[in-house]
């Protein structure tokens, strides 16, 4: 009677470990919040999403750390795609709510913005996003600093050609939703300061002997202490370049839209496969610990029947029939875990079509070119360090600077001169 008890007891077991289904969730049950009242001009904060930080170890990677990286479902390529694509939809999510003025992707902080939002990726297989993200004003007020995490359904990707909307879609509308409930409990006055903030922060940067006295830090906060004339050259010089860098961005971000854009189909059908492969991979690790654990516990079982039993034939049939099943379930644990080394190895191989490069972007300014090439940081480095110039030299005539990509028919020209027009 104990033998046969003994084997219900690690089939029944083996059954129950095998049998835990996915959970099932809900897709796209988070809408973004949108004011109930018009928002006036003065009032509308301009907002810099910095490209998410990808979560990748800094420097080069050896390859034990590079291995590791894969057997988390962690890839590099993929996750600096991810890094544009989640910052793009973050944007647009911001954009939709209508509680903003402008919404750039900047590569880092600029006082060109009046709020940041930064992320980092702590994981991202499809199935599962946890993002840690932050948010600062100019005047260094935290707005949020939290993580963020969402399991998405099969059907945020089965209806994704009919919705338009991406299966991690609620993620950034919860976000957008938090920065909004964020908002609308300023005050006036205190939308002002930070706006000001950020323009003498600004024009700090440009002329720091004629400003730094308006704005002082006090560690990470900026305190406003007065405000230029309404008239004062300087003060509006370094104006017109803020929003000449404002069309820069706007510029830019055609560049992160282009990514994103060419990525989307590719993406997401690795996105699907690799919620697939998640979901599976953590079966198969439940599995083969759960069939290595039974598997050892079985073979030392059938050792303690082996060694409590008499000698009858009997007892040596059920001692061998528990020892075969034992090693039954090593085997197959090892076969599980081949099976897990080959997915990996596909998603793996899967990151590799994931790359990008930023076409060169060209400023025009009294009919000298500037050419920015390298990075969307390079490049914006540079940006900046021609501003410097401009602001410098008179010569240059700030209402006639033109950015665009390749093509001068398609240069971007700030709102300013269009109306002028």
């Amino acid at each position: 009677m104990m033998n046969i008890r003994l084997l219900v007891f690690l089939t029944s077991i083996l059954i129950y470990g095998c049998a835990a289904q996915p959970e099932v969730r809900i897709a796209h049950d988070v809408q973004i919040e949108s004011p109930n009242y018009l928002i006036p001009e003065d009032q509308l904060l301009d907002v810099g999403v910095i490209v998410f930080n990808p979560g990748l170890p800094e420097g080069e990677l050896t390859t034990e750390e590079l291995e590791e990286l894969v057997n988390s479902g962690t890839f590099n390529n993929i996750r600096k795609s991810e890094s544009i694509y989640f910052s793009v939809l973050l944007r647009d999510a911001l954009q939709n709510s209508g509680f903003w003025g402008s919404v750039w992707i900047t590569p880092y902080e600029s006082n060109a913005s009046d709020l940041h939002v930064t992320a980092s990726i702590i994981k991202s297989d499809g199935n599962e996003i946890i993002l840690s993200v932050g948010a600062r004003d100019a005047t260094g007020r935290t707005w949020l600093g939290q993580e963020y995490d969402l399991g998405t359904s099969v059907m945020a990707y089965s209806n994704f050609a009919e919705s338009g909307l991406d299966p991690y879609q609620d993620i950034f509308n919860e976000i957008a939703n938090d920065l909004s409930q964020r908002f609308i409990t300023l005050r006036s006055e205190q939308i002002s300061e930070i706006r000001n903030t950020a323009q003498l922060r600004f024009a700090t940067e440009l002329s720091p002997e004629v400003f730094d006295e308006y704005v002082i830090a006090n560690g990470s906060n900026y305190e406003l202490l007065r405000l230029p004339a309404n008239n004062d050259p300087q003060f509006q010089r370094t104006q017109q370049i803020r929003n000449r860098t404002h069309t820069f961005l706007e510029t830019l971000n055609q560049h992160y839209d282009l990514f994103a854009s060419d990525a989307s189909d590719s993406y997401l059908e690795w996105r699907e496969f690799s919620r697939e492969e998640a979901i599976e991979i953590d079966r198969l690790t439940r599995s083969a610990n759960f069939r290595t654990g039974m598997g050892a516990a079985a073979v030392v079982a059938s050792v303690l029947y082996g060694m409590n039993s008499d000698g009858r034939y009997r007892d040596r049939v059920v001692r061998d029939s528990i020892m075969y099943v034992g090693m039954d379930l090593i085997r197959t644990a090892r076969v599980r875990r081949e099976e897990k080394e080959l997915h990996t190895q596909v998603l793996s191989e899967l990151s590799d079509s994931f790359d990008s490069e930023m076409e060169p972007m060209v400023i025009e300014s009294n009919e000298t070119e500037y050419r920015l090439t390298g990075t969307a940081e390079q490049q914006f480095s540079e940006w900046q360090d021609l501003l410097y110039q401009i602001y410098r030299e008179e010569n240059f005539s700030v209402d006639e600077i033109y950015t665009y990509i390749s093509n001068p028919d398609e240069a971007i020209e700030d709102v300013d001169q269009e109306s002028s027009n």
